[in-house]
């Protein structure tokens, strides 16, 4: 056996491989023993000087290229850059001891995140397929890709979902009056309203006489009574009193129900079902035509948001208070390095921001020219998702120092997680940013424009993985395009219910976060410890010409560290699974629990049972009568799995020979994928 491959061709299809190839011999210039072997270009052409096995024309064009680079990049960046930068970045990292999560956070980017994202981009660009045809590299692992497909269009449903809330308040900031500074009468007296947030009262008393003489006093923490005393505006203190952006998210946006039976979930809300209706024909009209027309809007949306985001930087750093809330961000505090909650709760950001493992990475790695330098291309994508986390970071931290001095308070009582930040803290905080209508349309039609990107990638990764697997269907993109947005608008419409905010925090919970570690466990596995580390290597030595910069600092990572950390996060969560809860606390039913459980068995099923199928077909296939031979079926790379510069085969990089003196450029067996047995 050739030493330095491991994955093997079925013995039985060698001779018909070996005659077929064996007639056609490359011009004597290209010997191996000659000088200047191998040529720049890695391919040999045939014995009548055409070029060797080009690829089909009408069938390269039918699945198409980015228009340029450009359009690769930003699509890179707009996928890995969304929502989840602006509210859920910020907020982990403030929660987990501010420096201490951004540590934990560079070196599991470090560690594992880069080195997957590089390993997806290469997987996609050195096969042209997408991430179900790309197992042709390990036929027993399409399962993984499946797996992709179905978390992509999980997260595509529930996303659009905020991206309509977004859209709501997109449009609420037109009015005269921004409805959620103000509280409606039947909020005061049944929610116990207050519009904004004031320093607590110096001297304050139950006793109603007492109160009467202490003119700095403003509350009593009784109901009745604060409300009669307006004159010394004792709403502030009732007990359980909720801001007017509180009760505007809550009482109008999403109307929350106060559970998930189904006795709760009630009706879908008009205002929202129609956001989430324009959301749906916005993406869906920006992918009608895949990634030439996607393509073309991520010039405006991946690069809006970063203008915006410096606009608010600058804003939010004039206010008064800024330094602190600064300060709670990036001060570290160096015991939580020792907490596991600190790098799971890292771990999770960086699957989440990078887009690793959802399929979108390789999606798009996909639709690039074989030649694209993709290396630097991964460093660069990485490291803007970073920045761009940072700067929202300080975007939303100077805005909540300045709030939470104006109320007299500290940034830590005035910061939230989730949609609470996004949805309540900072639209209240940007009513102190005059003209507040101003800044709150420049503000949610930046998150709008961030989703927009993500969801680009999520709904073309479901659409990549069909068109690949039924190839006809590409002639019937815009078709199946429009009927996958109107089937995924109909799967949303229980999120838009009044029970709704429920079954999407079930979606996020169960279809986007257990389920990641577990596929990007089996993904970096499957690749670098079945199909190869070293061969990894060699193809991307033969695609870009070279093995990259620091290239055993890849093979480590991929191999050693990416498994084994992932494998022991996914560890950790599982036995410190916590249920998803109610805002009061409390655990969900555990029947929202078993839809959820249920919903991440259908998300993950397809690895385990695609490798049953794989290995019940063997055993109907007469060719294969050893278990040897058995092995080689089912991990060996298929006859499918060339590189995709047009040629069914290329060099081996040191030009080995293969069997009875035969040159193994003779044999035609130049695909390092290809290795024969003995």
């Amino acid at each position: 056996m050739v030493a330095s491959y491991s994955c093997l061709l079925k013995p039985k299809s060698w001779p018909t491989v070996y005659n077929s190839f064996l007639e056609t011999e490359p011009p004597p210039s290209y010997d191996h023993q000659q000088p200047g072997y191998p040529p720049q270009s890695g391919h040999y052409p045939p014995a009548d000087g055409g070029e060797a096995g080009p690829q089909p024309k009408e069938e390269a064009d039918d699945r198409g290229h980015w228009g340029n680079k450009m359009e690769f990049l930003l699509s890179c960046v707009g996928l890995s850059v969304g929502l989840g930068n602006v509210w859920r970045f910020p907020y982990m990292a403030f929660e987990n001891g501010g420096a201490s999560f951004l540590i934990a956070y560079l070196v599991l980017q470090l560690l594992v995140g880069k080195p997957m994202y590089f390993m997806e981009l290469v997987m996609g660009q050195f096969s042209a397929k997408g991430p179900t045809k790309v197992w042709d590299m390990n036929p027993s692992a399409k399962g993984i890709g499946i797996s992709m497909c179905i978390i992509s269009l999980i997260v595509a449903i529930y996303y659009n979902v905020i991206m309509a809330y977004t859209l709501i308040y997109f449009f609420s900031s037109m009015q005269k009056t921004l409805p959620w500074t103000e509280c409606k009468d039947d909020w005061v007296t049944e929610d116990n309203c207050v519009e904004e947030r004031r320093p607590a009262p110096p001297d304050c008393t139950d006793n109603s006489t007492a109160m009467a003489l202490l003119s700095a006093c403003t509350c009593t923490k009784n109901a009745s009574i604060d409300l009669a005393l307006t004159t010394y505006n004792c709403t502030e203190k009732i007990e359980n009193a909720m801001t007017s952006a509180e009760l505007f998210f809550e009482r109008e946006v999403i109307q929350r129900s106060v559970g998930i039976e189904p006795e709760n979930m009630g009706e879908p809300l008009w205002k929202l079902t129609l956001c989430l209706l324009l959301t749906w024909i916005v993406v869906v009209f920006c992918l009608i035509k895949g990634i030439k027309s996607s393509g073309k809007v991520v010039y405006f949306t991946a690069t809006f948001p970063y203008l915006i985001l410096l606009i608010l930087l600058v804003r939010g750093s004039l206010l008064d208070g800024a330094r602190e809330g600064v300060k709670f961000f990036i001060v570290p505090k160096w015991d939580k390095l020792s907490d596991l909650n600190v790098w799971v709760a890292a771990a999770g950001q960086m699957f989440f921001s990078l887009s690793v493992s959802f399929g979108g990475i390789i999606m798009y790695g996909s639709y690039n020219k074989f030649k694209n330098q993709v290396y630097y291309d991964s460093l660069l994508i990485s490291i803007m998702d970073l920045v761009t986390s940072i700067i929202a970071g300080f975007v939303v931290f100077t805005t909540f120092g300045g709030m939470a001095k104006k109320i007299g308070s500290t940034v830590e009582d005035v910061a939230k997680g989730g949609y609470g930040l996004a949805f309540i803290v900072y639209p209240e905080a940007l009513t102190n940013l005059p003209p507040a209508q101003l800044w709150s349309v420049l503000f949610f039609f930046m998150l709008f424009t961030l989703g927009l990107d993500s969801e680009f990638g999520l709904m073309e990764t479901v659409l990549t993985c069909l068109q690949d697997e039924f190839p006809k269907t590409r002639k019937y993109k815009s078709y199946i395009c429009v009927g996958l947005g109107i089937g995924c608008f109909l799967l949303a419409l229980p999120c838009v219910c009044p029970g709704g905010d429920y079954v999407v925090t079930i979606m996020d919970y169960y279809g986007a976060d257990f389920s990641v570690l577990f596929l990007s466990c089996f993904e970096v596995i499957s690749v670098m410890w079945v199909y190869g580390v070293m061969r990894f290597v060699k193809d991307i030595e033969y695609m870009l010409g070279s093995k990259p910069h620091f290239w055993p600092y890849w093979v480590f990572c991929w191999s050693v560290t990416a498994p084994v950390l992932i494998a022991l996060l996914f560890t950790y969560r599982m036995i410190k699974y916590n249920p998803p809860q109610y805002p009061n606390g409390e655990d969900f039913p555990d029947f929202a629990q078993s839809i959820g459980w249920t919903l991440l068995t259908v998300a993950l099923c397809p690895v385990p049972l695609w490798f049953l199928f794989m290995v019940v077909r063997s055993f109907f296939n007469s060719s294969i009568t050893t278990f040897k031979e058995r092995l080689h079926y089912l991990f060996s790379p298929n006859e499918h799995w060339v590189p995709a510069d047009g040629k069914q085969r290329y060099l081996l990089p040191d030009g080995a020979g293969y069997g009875q003196g035969i040159p193994m450029y003779k044999t035609g067996l130049d695909n390092p994928a290809i290795v024969i047995d003995k």
